[in-house]
């Protein structure tokens, strides 16, 4: 492990680390490494007095009503008999009252949160077989059985999927349409591709009416193979990045991975049985409606076009360089492509497999 305990006192990561540390324990003996971490927040792998956690700063999220909302649905998951880990968070006193997270100053004076959490082992995996691919299914349908049974009392802070008019302020459904009609120069890597979807995003947001009327619950919401970790035997043992958990459709919980697995770099028939299998691991967890298996095509889509929009606010804001939204923008190219090559049969293997 690269000690960053051992930099010179005035690193700014190394001062970062001691300040939060030091409110979880008296004169903490630590080492730290950076972690990969996701996009939205920065990582930290810690030993500490001999136990290892991992110390998230938020980044995107840095709110404390979104990361309360998140910390109290993985507090509610630990309670509950949900057999697959899931982050803990590990709770300090600060002002007489306890807490999840620390408000702190980073080396550059803005104001972020932190918070420690208890390690999570188990490794990424590459997806090789479709039998994965059920079990992961499976530990998205477990997790919507066991998020269908908190009692959560806090009020969500991301809207539905299907509300994406409120979920981008910086990047509208109108706007997104603009920038596809005429994209702009940092996205002329994907120009072609910008004016092929300015076509059929109004038949994407026009399908979205209605979605209301479908099966409610808590979700995930961004339940992926990225966000799960294996044990030695290839299992899941852990599901992570709760950052957008909320209150939406049920079947989400299945379109989201779905949508993932199109970009997969495999054959059409090894996509066909990792797509049967990960509907039928979910269903052996979930009974699903009619009307949501109809839903299950759009939402797909839904999740690419979701995805973009938050990677086109996060180039408006500064966050990414545009390369990042041009690599969004591309794979939901492929989505809507495979999509409309692909529907027909998509909906004759939800009927069969539901």
């Amino acid at each position: 492990m690269h000690s960053i305990h051992l930099r010179p006192s005035h690193d700014p990561e190394q001062q970062l680390i001691q300040r939060v540390l030091s409110t979880y324990a008296t004169e903490p003996s630590w080492e730290a490494e950076r972690g990969s971490g996701g996009m939205n927040n920065s990582t930290y792998i810690v030993k500490m007095n001999g136990e290892s956690y991992v110390l998230r700063q938020y980044e995107t999220h840095n709110d404390e009503t979104k990361i309360r909302f998140e910390h109290e649905v993985l507090l509610a998951l630990g309670r509950s008999n949900f057999a697959i880990k899931v982050p803990s968070p590990v709770e300090i006193t600060v002002d007489g009252g306890t807490k999840t997270y620390l408000p702190i100053q980073d080396s550059t004076g803005k104001l972020k949160i932190a918070a420690l959490f208890r390690y999570c082992t188990g490794s990424n995996t590459v997806w090789n077989t479709p039998e994965q691919l059920f079990e992961l299914g499976s530990a998205a349908g477990a997790l919507s059985s066991a998020m269908s049974k908190l009692d959560i009392v806090l009020q969500p802070a991301y809207p539905p999927y299907y509300q994406i008019q409120d979920a981008y302020p910086l990047c509208t459904p109108n706007k997104l349409l603009q920038l596809c009609q005429t994209p702009p120069p940092e996205l002329f890597a994907c120009e072609q591709d910008m004016r092929d979807l300015a076509k059929v995003l109004p038949g994407l947001f026009e399908a979205l009416n209605g979605m209301e009327q479908l099966p409610h619950q808590l979700v995930h919401g961004d339940l992926n193979a990225s966000n799960v970790l294996t044990n030695e035997q290839g299992r899941i043992c852990a599901i992570l990045d709760f950052e957008f958990a909320t209150w939406d459709l049920r079947v989400m919980e299945l379109a989201v991975p779905m949508s993932d697995l199109l970009t997969q770099d495999q054959d059409e028939k090894w996509m066909w049985l990792a797509l049967e299998a990960m509907i039928q691991g979910f269903r052996d967890n979930v009974t699903i409606q009619s009307n949501e298996r109809e839903a299950i095509p759009q939402l797909i889509l839904l999740r690419s076009l979701d995805v973009v929009m938050h990677f086109l606010s996060r180039m408006f804001e500064g966050t990414d360089e545009p390369a990042v939204a041009v690599q969004q923008i591309q794979k939901f190219k492929e989505r809507v492509d495979w999509m409309a090559l692909h529907e027909g049969r998509l909906r004759e293997l939800l009927v069969q497999a539901i």
